[in-house]
């Protein structure tokens, strides 16, 4: 009997928390669909063209999303006394975006990338260094819907890097570039 008494408590305080509309931060956020997914991002680090691979995902809200992201670059032929080195740069954060209404089958897509990471001089010889960094990417293009679950942008921009101070005659404008970046989002939109 006293189970049985338990567990009718139980359930009407859980149909009364079902009924409950708490106001809270995020109350009037609407999540309209979520995604996933790579993307491949072309620049320059110390003049050298390159290419960088990265993946993320985020929650959508009509026509604007939040989420994260992590991104990695590795570039050669970088001599520092009479040795080779590799370029390494390794930043990951905060990525928000906005695109216009989707409908259309090629529509306004902009975006950027706001992080933290990693600089590096690799190698096996004497002066490999590594400095920690903040990235900043802003960019625009267009976005093209491919299937109802998977959209491919075009976009170009600008990779803002800071705080290179201990990376030798490297500064933080050798790893600052132009871009161009190809991004796959796969999800429910």
């Amino acid at each position: 009997m006293i189970r049985k008494f338990i567990l009718f408590i139980l359930l009407l305080s859980g149909c009364h928390w079902l009924h409950a509309q708490e106001r809270t931060l995020f109350n009037d956020f609407d999540v309209s669909g979520a995604f996933g997914g790579p993307f491949v991002e072309f620049g320059k680090i110390n003049g050298q063209m390159g290419t960088g691979v990265g993946g993320g995902g985020g929650l959508i809200f009509h026509n604007a999303f939040l989420g994260g992201y992590g991104l990695g670059t590795d570039y050669a032929n970088y001599r520092l006394n009479n040795n080779d080195y590799r370029l390494e740069l390794k930043h990951g954060g905060f990525w928000i975006g906005v695109t216009s209404p989707d409908r259309k089958l090629i529509h306004f897509y902009a975006d950027a990338r706001i992080g933290w990471g990693r600089a590096q001089i690799k190698g096996d010889g004497p002066g490999a260094q590594s400095d920690r960094i903040f990235a900043l990417t802003p960019e625009a293009g267009f976005e093209l819907n491919v299937f109802k679950w998977f959209k491919l942008a075009f976009t170009g921009g600008y990779r803002y890097i800071g705080g290179v101070s201990q990376l030798g005659t490297l500064k933080s404008k050798d790893f600052s570039s132009p871009i161009g970046t190809l991004t796959f989002r796969f999800g429910g939109f």
